[in-house]
């Protein structure tokens, strides 16, 4: 990887540097440091060339208004999505020659095989209005395109990522039997708590209180730059709470605390420390963010149960807590959720499986 000084663009009166990452080998990376160098020198700055291509321009928005407003995790996301559909939609074109036609079979591309295609249109959007307001272009295609809807699949309508109180149960069960304490412990608080998967991959011994029975969530494990595991605050205040758990969760923790400590202690790892992760691979090191899903993945195969996601027990979590007769508030609150409009797709949920149960029950009634 290499993070380059070029200078002072002159449209702009912003220092620009340029960073690449990827190389295989040293060499490569300073091979195409140094065309990169030479590119700038021969032909300008991309505001001031009367052929700037996408790519020129996306590199220019990137430097000059993304990377220093947003976590480090966020930029690689958003890397990651230009590198894979927004620069091959718009590779090498001359901005200026990009019509509304074009970026609307993009588009139409990104709804047909992509389930957040939105985002990935405001971010190309995002690159055209900065071109539109550096004086680069003299309009916006995208502000002429239509944003298609996506049409669900029968599959996909069909899909509930979400288990039963019963399936729930069963899944647990089986979890205990399948696997080590420790992902019992860890599906356990999942399942138990309505925490996001990386919010209890990141969380820390200190991060547990036995007295009040309580989890403090204030960060989240995620992948920075480079695909590294990197931990990093919960973006949001919501995202940032205590919550409270119940006797059998915390009882579970203090067994799991005692064997990880002995079970350390002979890989040569002292667990007894304020900062000792309480989920930790064998180097004590955190777990890749994937490997719940793989854990719980087999399972499921092995046991012949329903296929949800790791992301589904959050949502089983709440679906329970509305069932309980939990308020909407008192749901967002203990989820985190920033927007109430995502409980409240939960809650929708809900209450349409109890019109449903009504319903039969009506029917029992009058049979009878």
């Amino acid at each position: 990887m290499f993070h380059s000084y070029i200078g002072v663009d002159p449209v702009t009166d912003k220092d620009v540097y340029r960073k690449r990452s990827g190389f295989k080998t040293k060499k490569e990376a300073e091979i195409a440091e140094a065309r990169l160098i030479n590119d700038f020198h021969k032909n300008g700055f991309p505001s001031q060339r009367k052929r700037s291509t996408f790519n020129d321009v996306y590199d220019l928005w990137l430097e000059s208004e993304y990377i220093d407003n947003v976590q480090e995790s966020t930029l690689n996301k958003t890397m990651r999505d230009f590198k894979n559909h927004i620069v091959p939609s718009f590779d090498g074109m001359n901005i200026r020659e990009i019509k509304p036609d074009h970026c609307q079979s993009e588009l139409n591309k990104w709804r047909d095989k992509l389930v957040n295609y939105g985002r990935i249109k405001n971010y190309a959007n995002r690159v055209f209005d900065y071109a539109l307001r550096m004086d680069i272009i003299d309009s916006n295609p995208f502000d002429k395109v239509t944003v298609p809807k996506r049409i669900e699949t029968i599959e996909e309508s069909e899909f509930e990522n979400f288990y039963s109180k019963e399936e729930l149960n069963e899944f647990l069960e089986y979890v205990k039997e399948d696997l080590d304490l420790n992902w019992y412990t860890y599906f356990r608080l999942l399942a138990y708590s309505g925490a996001r998967k990386s919010e209890l991959l990141a969380l820390k011994w200190s991060d547990i209180d036995f007295d009040t029975s309580t989890l403090n969530i204030n960060k989240t494990l995620t992948r920075g730059l480079n695909n590294k595991i990197i931990v990093q605050p919960t973006k949001t205040a919501n995202g940032r709470r205590v919550i409270d758990m119940d006797y059998d969760s915390m009882k579970l923790l203090k067994q799991w605390k005692m064997y990880q400590a002995q079970f350390m202690l002979k890989l040569g790892f002292n667990t007894n420390t304020p900062d000792q992760h309480i989920f930790a691979n064998t180097r004590n090191n955190f777990y890749s963010i994937n490997v719940p899903n793989d854990r719980m993945r087999n399972v499921q195969k092995r046991n012949g149960l329903k296929q949800i996601t790791v992301h589904g027990v959050r949502h089983t979590h709440c679906s329970v807590l509305f069932s309980m007769g939990a308020s909407i508030k008192d749901v967002q609150a203990r989820l985190g959720h920033t927007d109430i409009q995502t409980t409240m797709n939960i809650y929708a949920h809900v209450t349409k499986e109890e019109k449903k149960d009504t319903a039969d029950k009506f029917a029992k009634f009058m049979e009878n």
